[in-house]
């Protein structure tokens, strides 16, 4: 990709825009124990390639790769870790701010 030199109000923001649907993800780097957190777009994990940098020692690691750039095959965080016997904890934040955790992907229905 090739990105040309524009108006400052024509240019285009890496990070997705707050009122845009996201998922916001922490974690370790192997390589440098970094733990960081980083806000994607849902577009671009369900249907895009997502790379996020460690903010400790640069490298990028895959989130997601629907547009086959990486593999042969459309995958996500959860398709890599499962490769690797692994699961991805998930939890959501309540309008109370209540944070709830679980591991199999089931949810508590909210009352």
């Amino acid at each position: 990709l090739r990105q040309e030199s524009a108006p400052a109000s024509n240019a285009v923001s890496s990070k997705p825009k707050p009122d845009v649907p996201a998922y916001e993800m922490a974690f370790t780097c192997k390589k440098c124990d970094t733990r960081s957190t980083h806000r994607i777009s849902k577009q671009g994990y369900h249907h895009g390639t997502v790379l996020v940098t460690c903010p400790g020692c640069k490298n990028r690691h895959l989130m997601a790769d629907h547009l086959k750039i990486f593999s042969d095959e459309r995958v996500t965080l959860e398709d890599i870790l499962k490769n690797k016997g692994q699961l991805v904890k998930r939890g959501s934040l309540s309008a109370e701010g209540d944070l709830e955790f679980w591991d199999d992907g089931s949810q508590t229905p909210r009352q």
